[in-house]
């Protein structure tokens, strides 16, 4: 995003504004704008972090959801086994 520092200036002379104060007052918009803007970095390392996290995050469900196939194939074979006996 860019601010038109002279436009503004012209805008605030047009409604009697002196040019030095009208100055003055594009500067600190401009200053306080640029200041609090996010830039193309800012983002890319915010984007990079959440990458991070959410591959950590599916990492850790990947993890569970394996071991709990684990278990439910355990209790299944078991079952079977059980269940095997029992009609012998």
């Amino acid at each position: 995003m860019t601010i038109d520092t002279l436009e503004y200036v012209k805008k605030l002379e047009a409604a009697g504004v002196d040019r030095k104060q009208a100055e003055a007052q594009a500067e600190a918009l401009r200053t306080a704008i640029v200041d609090e803007m996010a830039t193309k970095h800012d983002l890319a390392g915010a984007t990079q972090s959440l990458e991070t996290q959410f591959e950590r995050r599916f990492q850790s469900i990947e993890a569970r959801l394996q071991l709990l196939t684990w278990m439910v194939g355990f209790n299944l074979a078991a079952t079977m086994a059980d269940l095997w006996k029992l009609l012998r």
